[in-house]
């Protein structure tokens, strides 16, 4: 059985880094291919802080007695959800994804939680919101940002449509700064998620790509950048779990 074990733990390896990630063109379809072990993944491979994250972001919420938001790269719906349990500003909420079978996971979820009469669900773009100027007070981006083609042409469509004093909060993993987490957390990226999620999915190729767009993507003040350029203003980045992840925060001042 250990020997079994093993060549499969080998085989299983040797594809994954043979096999080319998908690009960011075919990451739709491969986010409709592993939705059904997504949430399982995410709790087992952030060891249950994914949902401490999600929960501090209901903390950076505009402060106004009622919202409406805008959750994109929705997926499972895990944020929007998070954000109607932690929050009770939001009355009514929108989350889009490309991801049809992630969507259906959604809807499943905010029914049997009671929430559907006041969260919908649709297929959109992030490059092409479909939606008029000026329509929320929040916007949210958890884990998405960087899967997204364009970035600059992603955060302007989110300016267009926030209402003026709305806010931008996106929540995003990266590489820590620091020596001795980043040697860690290499390690943990480039072997553990590919390897644990491969293996509790099927789909090794997709944990991958994940490695990959963590790894690369911009984060701290670079992020920052971007916002500012596009016209946020009020731009900040936290950082959490030793500079694991970031909420990055911009308003729409006019």
């Amino acid at each position: 059985m250990f020997i079994c074990f093993e060549t499969r733990f080998t085989l299983s390896f040797i594809m994954l880094r043979e096999k080319n990630p998908p690009s960011r063109f075919e990451i739709w379809k491969m986010f409709d291919t592993i939705s059904p072990t997504y949430d399982l993944v995410n709790r087992v491979m952030t060891f249950g802080l994914d949902g401490l994250w999600r929960k501090k972001m209901a903390a950076f919420l505009p402060e106004k007695k009622s919202l409406t938001l805008l959750d994109c790269a929705t997926g499972t719906a895990d944020q929007l959800l998070a954000f109607m349990r932690y929050s009770k500003k939001i009355t009514s909420a929108t989350g889009i994804d490309l991801s049809q079978e992630m969507l259906q996971i959604a809807n499943k979820k905010i029914k049997k939680r009671g929430f559907d009469s006041c969260i919908s669900l649709q297929e959109a773009s992030l490059l092409n919101l479909p939606f008029a100027n000026s329509s929320f007070d929040c916007i949210s981006i958890s884990f998405g940002i960087r899967n997204v083609m364009d970035v600059n042409k992603a955060l302007q469509e989110c300016f267009r449509v926030l209402k003026p004093q709305g806010r931008l909060l996106i929540l995003e993993g990266t590489v820590p700064h620091n020596r001795l987490l980043k040697a860690g957390h290499r390690v943990y990226l480039r072997y553990l998620l590919p390897f644990l999620g491969g293996l509790i999915s099927g789909q090794p190729q997709a944990y991958q790509y994940l490695n990959d767009t963590i790894s690369s993507f911009p984060c701290g003040e670079k992020f920052c950048a971007y916002l500012r350029d596009v016209g946020f203003a009020a731009v900040k980045a936290t950082s959490f779990t030793g500079g694991a992840v970031f909420i990055y925060q911009g308003d729409r001042i006019t």
